[in-house]
C-alpha cells in the first residue's frame, strides 16, 4: 500500500481518537453540575482507581464475601448446564450439528436451549403449574440423562470410525481428509490473547450476582416474575403494563425463582444467568470470525464485543438488551450458515449454488432463534426478524428455494408464538400494548394510548437530529468503545470478503433506521446490534497484511481494552460485600422501603408513583404510570368513611407517596394522575383517613398510616 492511503487512514484514526476522548458525557452532568469529557473521566479512573477501589468493591467497612455467591452461581450452572443440554438434543434431533465446529455447536446450543427453556417455564405459568414440583424436576432429570446418552453414543460412534480409519490405512486404501483451507491474512493473534477478557467476564459474573439497581429491573424485570412466583401462575397484571408483554428472557428468573423456592435469591440466580448471555455471545464471535474472516478476526472481535461498556453494564445489571443481541448475533450467523456457498469466495457468480438440503435446518434455526429476539422485547420484530424474513426471502429467489421464507416464518412462530397467544387470549391484543389502534386491548383506552405514544415514538425527523442521533451511534453515546468503530470501517478497506463486510454493514444500516425511525431512540434499543458491529470490528482488525499495522493493533489494542475495563469497574459495584448486606443496603434500597421492610405493619402498602418495588418484601399495590392510578380509582368521588371502608375492605394498612417520582413522570412527558396532589392528602389526614408517619429527612417520599384500618 502507498504511503499517502496510510497517513490519511492514520489520520483518520486519531481524529476519531481525539472526537472520542473530547465528548461530552451528559451523564455525569447531570450528577455533579460540571462538565466532564471522556479524558477527564478516565483520568480520574486512572489515578483515583486504587482509592476508590476498596469503598466500590468491598464496601465501607470493607467486607470481603464470595461464599455466600455459591448459593446464586449453582443454580446459575444448574440451569446453563440444562440449556445447553437441551439446545444440544434439538440441534443434534435436526441433525445441525453436522455442519458446525465444537465451538459453534456451543453457541448454537445454549441459545436454542435457552428459548426452549423460556417456552417451556411460559407454557407452564399459563396452566398455573408453577407451584407443580414435577414440572420442572422431570426435565432436570431427563435433560441431562437425554444429553450423556447421546454424548456416549457420539463418543462410542467415534472410536469405531477411528478403528476402521486404522484399519483402511494399515490396508493402503486410506485416504486422509483434506484440512480446510485457511484465508491468509497476514496478521496472526495468539489464542492467549484471550486471556484479556477474563476480567470483562469476571465483572459481568460479579456484576449479574448483586441486587438489582437499575429501575427498569426492579420494575419489571424482575418484578414480574416476582408477582407470577408468589401468584404461581402467568397471568394478566393489569396494573403493570410492562409486566403483560413479552418476557422471555424474564422466565429464566422466574425458573430460578421456582428452582430456589424463594423469590429473592432466585433472582439473582436469574439475573447471573441472564449476565452469562454475553461470554457466550462473545464465543460465537470467535467462531463467527474463524469462520468467515481467520481465526485473529475471531479474536479480536470477542475482546471487542465483551469489553465494551454498554454490554458489561446492560449485562450485569440485568437488562435484557445483552440476550437481545446474543440472540440477533445468532440468528444472523445462522443465516450466513445458509448462503455460505455464495459468500465463501469474494467473486461474482453467474449461477447462485442452491444450498444442499441442511440449508431448511439453517433457515429453521434462524428463524426460531430470531423469535428468541423477538421475545425478549418487541422491537426485535423490526430489528431482527423482519430484516431476516426479508433477506431468506431475496436468498430464496436465488437459490430457488420457495419454502425458505415459509419455514422462517414458521420457526419465527415458534421461537416466540406463543408470547402473542398468550396476550390474544388474556387481553385482545396479540401485541398489548401496543397497535391499541388496531386490536384495543384489555385496559387500554385512547387517552392511555396517547400518553404511551407521547414517550415511545419519534418525533424530531429534522436533518440536524438525525445527524445528532447518528453522531451518538458512531462516537458520542456515553457507554461506547474506542475501538469497535473504528476496526469496524477499516473492515470495509479488507481486500477480501468485501461482499460479505458490506452485507453486515447494511443489516447494521437498517437497524440504526428503523431505531431512528420508529423508537423513541433511546441508545439500549440499538445496542444489541454491537454484536454484528463488532464481527465486524474482527474483520477490520486484520484489513491489512503489513508489520506496521500489527504493531500498532498490538498497541491500540490494550489501550483501548484498558480504558473499557476502568469504565467497566467504574462506580458502585460491591462484588464482595455479602448479600445480606446489599439486600439491605441503604444506597441502593429506598428509605421508605427499607422503613416498611423492618416494620410489621398488618396489611398492604399502597403506592402511590412508585412502581420500582421490587425490594419490598411486604404485600403492596401499586401502578405505573401507564397504567390506572390505583389511589385516584379509591378516593376519587368518595367520602372519607366511604374511603376508609374501601382501604380496609383491600386490607391496606399504609399509603406511600413518591412524590419525587411523581414529578420526574411530570416533567419528563410520561405523565402521572392529576388527581394526586398535595391537597388531596392534606385533606385526607385533616379528615383523620390517613395519619402521617415520620418524615424521613431528606427524602421526597412521605407514608401514612390508614386510621381505623382493619388488619390481616
Amino acid at each position: 500500500m502507498k504511503y499517502a492511503p496510510i497517513a490519511l487512514i492514520l489520520l483518520g484514526l486519531t481524529v476519531y481518537v481525539l472526537l472520542f476522548c473530547g465528548t461530552e458525557l451528559p451523564t455525569l452532568e447531570d450528577r455533579t453540575g460540571e462538565v466532564w469529557r471522556r479524558i477527564d473521566f478516565l483520568f480520574l479512573l486512572l489515578f483515583r482507581m486504587p482509592e476508590m477501589l476498596p469503598g466500590g468493591w468491598f464496601g465501607t467497612p470493607p467486607e470481603f464475601s464470595l461464599l455466600d455467591r455459591l448459593a446464586v452461581l449453582l443454580p446459575a450452572a444448574a440451569i446453563l448446564g440444562c440449556a445447553l443440554g437441551l439446545g444440544w438434543l434439538l440441534m443434534a434431533a435436526c441433525r445441525v450439528q453436522r455442519e458446525l465446529t465444537r465451538l459453534e455447536t456451543l453457541a448454537f446450543s445454549a441459545a436454542v436451549g435457552f428459548n426452549a427453556i423460556s417456552t417451556y417455564v411460559l407454557l407452564a405459568g399459563l396452566l398455573g403449574l408453577l407451584g407443580n414440583s414435577f414440572v420442572f424436576t422431570l426435565p432436570a432429570v431427563s435433560i441431562p440423562a437425554g444429553a450423556g446418552w447421546l454424548l456416549w453414543k457420539r463418543l462410542s460412534g467415534a472410536k469405531r470410525s477411528n478403528a476402521a480409519d486404522r484399519t483402511n490405512a494399515d490396508s493402503g486404501s486410506y485416504r486422509a481428509a483434506p484440512k480446510a483451507k485457511q484465508l491468509e491474512t497476514g496478521l496472526q493473534l495468539s489464542p492467549h490473547w484471550l486471556w484479556l477478557s477474563l476480567p470483562f467476564v469476571l465483572v459481568i459474573l460479579l456484576g449479574g450476582m448483586l441486587p438489582p439497581l437499575d429501575f427498569d429491573v426492579r420494575e419489571y424485570h424482575l418484578q414480574a416474575p416476582k408477582e407470577f412466583f408468589q401468584l404461581g401462575r402467568i397471568t394478566f397484571l393489569p396494573h403493570n403494563v410492562y409486566g403483560n408483554m413479552a418476557l422471555g428472557t424474564e422466565m429464566i428468573s422466574l425458573l430460578a425463582m421456582q428452582i430456589v423456592g424463594d423469590w429473592w435469591l432466585g433472582a439473582l440466580v436469574g439475573k447471573t444467568v441472564i449476565a452469562a448471555m454475553t461470554p457466550l455471545a462473545a464465543l460465537a464471535l470467535l467462531a463467527a470470525g474463524r469462520r468467515f474472516f481467520s481465526p485473529t478476526a475471531g479474536i479480536v472481535a470477542a475482546l471487542v464485543y465483551i469489553s465494551i461498556p454498554w454490554i458489561t453494564s446492560i449485562s450485569s445489571g440485568g437488562l435484557v438488551e445483552g440476550t437481545s443481541a446474543f440472540y440477533l448475533l445468532l440468528a444472523v450467523y445462522a443465516v450466513l450458515l445458509w448462503q455460505k456457498a455464495d459468500i465463501a469466495q469474494d467473486r461474482p457468480q453467474p449461477t447462485a449454488e442452491k444450498p444442499s438440503g441442511r440449508g431448511c435446518q439453517f433457515v429453521l434455526l434462524a428463524g426460531y432463534l430470531a423469535g428468541g429476539a423477538v421475545s425478549c422485547k418487541y422491537p426485535a420484530v423490526l430489528f431482527v426478524a423482519l430484516p431476516l424474513a426479508v433477506w431468506v426471502s431475496s436468498l430464496s429467489l436465488r437459490f430457488r428455494t420457495g419454502k425458505a421464507p415459509a419455514l422462517f416464518l414458521l420457526a419465527v412462530l415458534v421461537g416466540c408464538g406463543l408470547w402473542f397467544g398468550k396476550n390474544w387470549v388474556l387481553t385482545g391484543n396479540p401485541t398489548y400494548p401496543l397497535l391499541y389502534e388496531v386490536f384495543d386491548g384489555k385496559t387500554r383506552t385512547a387517552e392511555k394510548n396517547e400518553q404511551w405514544n407521547n414517550v415511545h415514538r419519534p418525533r424530531d425527523f429534522s436533518p440536524s437530529a438525525l445527524g445528532h442521533d447518528l453522531a451518538k451511534v458512531g462516537l458520542r453515546s456515553e457507554w461506547l468503545s474506542p475501538l469497535v468503530m473504528p476496526l469496524a470501517l477499516l473492515a470495509l478497506l479488507a481486500p477480501r470478503h468485501r461482499r460479505l463486510v458490506i452485507l453486515l454493514w447494511v443489516y447494521f444500516a437498517l437497524v440504526i433506521a428503523g431505531w431512528w425511525l420508529f423508537t423513541h431512540r433511546i441508545d439500549r434499543f440499538w445496542i444489541p446490534v454491537l454484536s454484528v458491529v463488532a464481527l465486524l470490528s474482527g474483520a477490520g482488525a486484520c484489513w491489512n497484511r503489513q508489520r506496521w499495522w500489527r504493531v500498532l493493533l498490538i498497541v491500540v489494542l490494550p489501550i483501548g481494552l484498558g480504558a473499557n475495563f476502568l469504565v467497566a469497574a467504574s462506580g458502585h459495584n460491591p462484588y464482595f460485600v455479602s448479600l445480606e448486606r446489599l439486600r439491605r443496603d441503604p444506597g441502593r434500597v429506598d428509605p421508605w422501603h427499607r422503613y416498611f421492610n423492618r416494620h410489621p405493619i398488618g396489611g398492604r402498602v399502597l403506592m402511590v408513583g412508585d412502581a420500582a418495588v421490587f425490594d419490598l418484601e411486604i404485600p403492596v399495590l401499586y401502578n405505573t404510570c401507564f397504567d390506572d392510578c390505583l389511589f385516584e380509582q379509591l378516593a376519587k368521588g368518595r367520602t372519607a368513611e366511604q374511603l376508609r371502608a374501601e382501604l380496609c375492605a383491600r386490607h391496606i394498612s399504609h399509603v406511600y407517596v413518591q412524590w419525587g417520582e411523581i414529578r420526574r413522570y411530570r416533567n419528563s412527558g410520561y405523565g402521572f394522575s392529576e388527581f394526586v396532589q398535595p391537597a388531596v392528602f392534606e385533606r385526607l389526614t385533616a379528615q383523620s383517613v390517613l395519619e402521617p408517619l415520620p418524615e424521613i429527612k431528606g427524602h421526597r417520599g412521605r407514608g401514612y398510616r390508614v386510621k381505623g384500618k382493619a388488619e390481616g
